[in-house]
């Protein structure tokens, strides 16, 4: 009977992973279809022009917005910048915080501790308040908005994979590699960065939820590409021209929900990877 429970509590822990991956993949991928084939999936043009505040029908499921737009083929057209923005910040913060990370850890003494400081330094200031400052300085324009993102969000690789770094650099392989000559970059590159593919992946899966809602936060504030259709961007409009004031929840509510879906995609994958994770430790496995 003990062994029927654990067996039993074993098939469910594996289900909930499997599931919590299965049902991320489903709603990335539906966004990822969106973002490569809008024109196929949008109803509309984004850019024809309709009559303005149209209750959603056949012809416009979600209505139109102030200016006639259909705002279900915006929404389907902003999948793109989006997705985009917030792979190439998380990518770039990534490389960022794990060269910090792997500097920090493995440099040791004063050096180590100077890096360390940095990053310790960049995690205390506010993000939303520097990105804010950052993204006003730097202005619009797509490639700004990934550069303000991704100088704010590195800090999070960089002190997971310094701590990984100062375990790995106690190990003795990495010893036995001194001794025989080895370079330090041949160490750090060609050994020790192999074994931080786990903390590297999970930070680039929840890097990337982060970016997305910073990249849609700087668009509702009005800093944010404007000359792409984004979230974000959607959402300031309908701010701006009086969607809340009119009860127009189809306008905000549409990019409010793709938010929140593709940011919950990235958290159930991370979810999967932790508890895979969490039962190669624990000597179990999920293909059992």
């Amino acid at each position: 009977m003990t062994e029927f429970f654990a067996a039993s509590r074993r098939k469910i822990k594996r289900f909930k992973g499997y599931g919590a991956l299965v049902a991320g993949l489903a709603i990335l991928l539906t966004f990822v279809i969106f973002a490569v084939f809008p024109a196929q999936i949008a109803p509309h043009n984004p850019e024809t022009v309709f009559e303005p505040f149209l209750a959603p029908c056949a012809e416009h499921p979600l209505g139109t917005n102030n200016i006639g737009r259909d705002i279900m083929s915006e929404t389907i057209y902003a999948a793109r910048s989006t997705l985009v923005v917030g792979l190439l910040a998380a990518l770039v913060s990534l490389v960022i915080g794990t060269l910090v990370g792997l500097a920090a850890g493995y440099l040791g003494s004063i050096a180590g501790e100077a890096v360390n400081g940095v990053v310790n330094f960049f995690l205390l200031i506010p993000m939303l308040p520097l990105a804010i400052v950052l993204a006003a300085y730097l202005g619009a324009g797509w490639h700004n908005v990934v550069l303000t993102v991704a100088l704010l969000g590195w800090c999070g690789t960089a002190r997971a994979v310094r701590q990984r770094t100062l375990q790995l650099k106690k190990m003795p392989f990495v010893k036995i590699m001194k001794g025989l000559g080895y370079s330090r970059t041949r160490i750090l590159f060609g050994h020790i960065l192999p074994n931080l593919r786990e903390i590297v992946l999970a930070k680039f899966v929840t890097g990337v939820a982060s970016c997305v809602l910073l990249e849609a936060t700087l668009g509702f504030l009005g800093l944010g590409d404007v000359t792409e259709i984004t979230w974000g961007g959607m959402i300031n409009l309908a701010y701006r021209h009086g969607g809340f004031a009119s009860g127009a929840y189809n306008w905000f509510m549409a990019p409010g929900v793709c938010i929140m879906l593709l940011v919950l995609a990235f958290y159930l994958i991370n979810y999967f990877l932790e508890t895979r994770a969490n039962a190669v430790k624990g000597g179990a496995s999920y293909l059992d």
